[in-house]
């Protein structure tokens, strides 16, 4: 996984906004190619902690029942199987855009993503994990590599975690206020804590910007008549530029069909903490 750092400033109440992808890029038969994190590039970009545009969702919470209804709708949806489509910016006017789908109970996971544009090379990955198992590439027609995740300690670039891998469940736990702007549909704002450099968990479904020393953003959300959420929307703003990231989800409950691919080679013993 590539992380994108540049200079980090300390001052106070200023947010940092970096490309965090978070895929461990992988590709060759038994050669793990590219490593994972702990490349450095672009600059962080500087945001302000507050946005400022017009339009914004009130500070001032609405009544209960547009939150509650919100929240019990994003609580059920995140605990049970769902697909994800997902596109929008990251920092230095690059794109995310990506799929998958997430099984949290069977704890496997299948996310295709890439971010391009900016003047840099394009950079993809597919992601398989069916319990310890993760297996990557690149990209398609090539053989899938293998890492076994018990022999990756925690703290490791290479470890994959399945607690939130698609950020759903840090998303939840950002929402500030929440109003009802229509039938099954909400705004609201995001208060997010500061980011460890790792745990960035927005766009939801591919994780890919991390927010350092906090933050605040708007979010829209629609849900369908069974109370499953359906779209969830960010916009994220600093002086630079206007971060706006859409994620689909569909297929709520229903079997991923997640499985492991069935040719596949074994990452290089390098790849493991010793």
């Amino acid at each position: 996984m590539h992380r994108y750092t540049g200079e980090k400033t300390m001052k106070p109440y200023r947010a940092a906004l970096l490309v965090a992808a978070t895929s461990l890029l992988i590709s060759g038969c038994t050669t793990p190619a590219n490593g994972s994190a702990g490349g450095s590039g672009s600059s962080a970009l500087r945001a302000a902690s507050r946005p400022t545009a017009s339009g914004a969702p009130a500070s001032a919470p609405a009544g209960p029942d547009a939150r509650e209804q919100l929240m019990a709708a994003l609580e059920k949806s995140k605990n049970t199987t769902y697909k994800f489509v997902v596109s929008g910016d990251v920092p230095d006017k690059k794109k995310v855009a990506g799929s998958g789908a997430f099984d949290p109970k069977a704890k496997r996971i299948t996310v295709d993503y890439k971010v391009s544009g900016g003047g840099a090379k394009t950079e993809q990955t597919q992601q398989i994990v069916v319990g310890t198992d993760l297996y990557s590439r690149q990209k398609k027609g090539e053989t899938w590599v293998h890492l076994n995740l018990k022999r990756v300690k925690k703290d490791s670039l290479y470890y994959f975690d399945m607690t939130d891998p698609t950020g759903f469940a840090r998303f939840v736990s950002t929402v500030a206020t929440v109003e009802s702007t229509g039938a099954n549909a909400f705004r609201g704002t995001l208060d997010i804590k500061g980011d460890s450099f790792n745990e960035g968990f927005l766009p939801v479904g591919t994780p890919a910007i991390s927010v350092l020393f906090g933050g605040a953003a708007t979010f829209t959300a629609t849900t369908d008549a069974a109370g499953w959420v359906t779209t969830i929307g960010v916009e994220l703003k600093d002086r630079q530029e206007t971060l706006t990231m859409v994620t689909k989800l569909s297929e709520h409950g229903k079997p991923s069909g997640i499985k492991k691919p069935s040719n596949f080679g074994e990452a290089m013993d390098f790849y493991y903490d010793k």
